[in-house]
């Protein structure tokens, strides 16, 4: 992966992005948002809690002083503070990527943001909502789905020409029995990282998994199966689809889990040139960055994975690279495999 755009920034990501720019840190070109901007109370503790319009703005002045690249607003922001943050990102021309806030501002947000972000926020608009399905499994697309609400969405998205980033493999790993987490454990990825965090991992995604019955498994299978009808159609209308993973949400690993997402996309729908599309010519568009790479122009910073198979045959051929340009550097297999011992625990 030769280019991330992080979503939840911290003053450490931005020493990386300056040391990568510099060349004194081998790693991808780095965009980052700051802290995430929520409202208060936030929905996670380590969010950046504003509770009116004036402390809204002062967080987005702080973190446009401080050169985060955009910023990302969340879930529990009230209407006039969402309005308040966005109006100073754009007097600050910072772009806008994030959440729909909970009060369900979704049209408002297709003008505002620049980027939504998964598939969640969409859920309200585009199922058939019933009691009998909790609400933990309406956010996951369990309801029914209504074809026509689906199509006006889509169309919509595609009008405003809002960025859509559906991070399917969040929701993939997000719940699972206990025998499919033990074999998300032994992927090489994830045996990779520290044993601290499998440990959290684990203990987050049995926490709740071990509540479910079999009609909730039964919910959540249908719930797979309606996001990808959901990227079908968005997709097939002409919706600007961006490729994206939540990590390090569980299971979900660092650079391994865009390969997987990749096939989500195909599985989707898309052919395995228009999955390559969503992560490499698509975000280049996204971050305008068009002019400097997503596509092998002379000119272009040369980015460049070198495979021994045809992703366009098996999009799993992504995974394997024989060898890596960054910036015009070359890194062969060999070398690849030494950066990636170093990162593993002892």
């Amino acid at each position: 992966v030769t280019t991330v755009r992080s979503m939840d920034g911290r003053p450490f990501i931005l020493d990386w992005r300056e040391r990568v720019r510099a060349g004194t840190l081998v790693g991808p070109r780095i965009l980052t948002a700051g802290p995430i901007i929520d409202g208060s109370p936030p929905f996670r503790s380590d969010n950046l809690a504003v509770a009116d319009p004036e402390s809204a703005r002062a967080a987005v002045a702080g973190q446009a002083a401080r050169g985060y690249d955009f910023i990302k607003l969340y879930s529990n922001l009230s209407p006039a503070a969402y309005r308040a943050a966005v109006a100073e990102a754009q007097a600050r021309r910072l772009r806008v990527a994030g959440h729909v806030p909970r009060t369900g501002q979704l049209e408002e947000a297709l003008s505002a943001q620049w980027s939504i972000e998964h598939l969640g926020d969409f859920a309200g608009a585009v199922t058939t909502q019933r009691p009998s399905v909790p609400p933990w499994a309406r956010r996951a697309f369990a309801a029914s789905l209504n074809p026509e609400r689906l199509e006006a969405l889509a169309r919509r998205l595609a009008e405003a020409g809002t960025w859509v980033v559906p991070t399917m493999i969040q929701q993939d790993r997000w719940l699972a029995p206990a025998s499919r987490v033990e074999q998300w454990a032994a992927e090489p990825a994830i045996q990779a990282l520290p044993s601290s965090v499998l440990t959290q991992w684990r203990s987050g995604v049995d926490r709740f998994s071990s509540r479910l019955d079999a009609d909730d498994w039964a919910l959540l299978e249908r719930a797979r199966g309606n996001r990808l009808a959901v990227v079908r159609a968005m997709y097939a209308r002409g919706v600007r689809i961006a490729l994206g993973t939540d990590t390090p949400n569980p299971f979900v690993a660092m650079g391994a889990s865009v390969h997987q997402e990749l096939a989500n996309l195909v599985e989707a729908g898309m052919t395995p040139y228009q999955a390559l599309h969503a992560a490499t010519v698509a975000p280049a568009l996204m971050l305008d960055l068009q002019t400097e790479q997503g596509t092998v122009e002379v000119g272009k910073r040369a980015d460049l994975l070198v495979l021994s198979a045809n992703p366009l045959v098996d999009i799993t051929a992504t995974a394997s690279p024989w060898g890596v340009v960054l910036a015009g550097r070359w890194f062969d297999s060999p070398e690849l495999e030494a950066l990636s011992s170093a990162l593993r625990p002892n």
